[in-house]
């Protein structure tokens, strides 16, 4: 018993209580439509999952050193008796310079004619130009990041939860609209980002088998 006890607090004292805020500016300053592009830093994604309403996503993150190799991707309807995978091998370039404390990144694909994005990266700041027609700007100014999207008339926050420093709520900048919350836990040197966004749609009726309802996604990071 006494044992067991031992091993239980030591897996307690493993599992390492973190501050949401800076990680959720760093996940969407280096993260594009959803995609892991990753930018100088301490942790590369090892692996997503994803689910929502019997739809599972899934991402396996194959690393040479800091140099993505491919992503092994999953995805399945039960309901609808779908199944597909796939690898996709990444294809943008990046050009990085550093004016300052201000770090540009570029990022180009060679496949996909046109595709391009910039971000502009500093401290507590992120701008990004997304082929020059949308631009989003993350800031963290009083212990809260601010969100500003040229596509979405309103602005958004993400601010911690009073009652769980390792919990991020994202909602509108009024607070009353919750987007999702962002959860986060070290294990080790591996960083687990729990997600959830909530659909907000109103229905007429029912959504079919895998589409609608809310979207719960783990992220598992690890050291370079």
């Amino acid at each position: 018993m006494r044992r067991t006890l031992f091993i239980l607090a030591l897996a307690a004292l493993n599992v390492q209580a973190v501050d949401c805020i800076r990680h959720t500016f760093n996940y969407f300053a280096t993260n594009f439509e959803e995609h892991a592009l990753v930018m100088a830093g301490d942790m590369l994604p090892d692996s997503l999952y994803s689910e929502q309403n019997g739809l599972v996503y899934t991402i396996k993150y194959h690393w040479t050193g800091a140099h993505l190799d491919s992503m092994g991707l999953y995805q399945s309807c039960r309901a609808r008796n779908i199944e597909k995978r796939s690898t996709y091998i990444p294809d943008w370039e990046i050009d990085s310079t550093k004016v300052g404390n201000v770090k540009k990144y570029d990022w180009k694909s060679q496949k996909e004619k046109g595709w391009h994005f910039t971000v502009y990266h500093a401290k507590d700041s992120v701008y990004i130009d997304i082929d020059k027609e949308q631009h989003q700007t993350f800031y963290i100014k009083n212990d809260t990041i601010h969100e500003v999207n040229n596509w979405i008339p309103m602005q958004r926050i993400i601010y911690r939860d009073p009652n769980n420093e390792s919990k991020c709520i994202r909602t509108s900048d009024k607070k009353n609209f919750l987007i999702g919350t962002y959860e986060y836990e070290m294990k080790g040197n591996n960083l687990i980002q729990k997600s959830v966004k909530f659909d907000n749609n109103r229905y007429f009726r029912a959504p079919d088998p895998c589409t609608g309802g809310n979207e719960y996604t783990t992220i598992y990071y690890k050291k370079r």
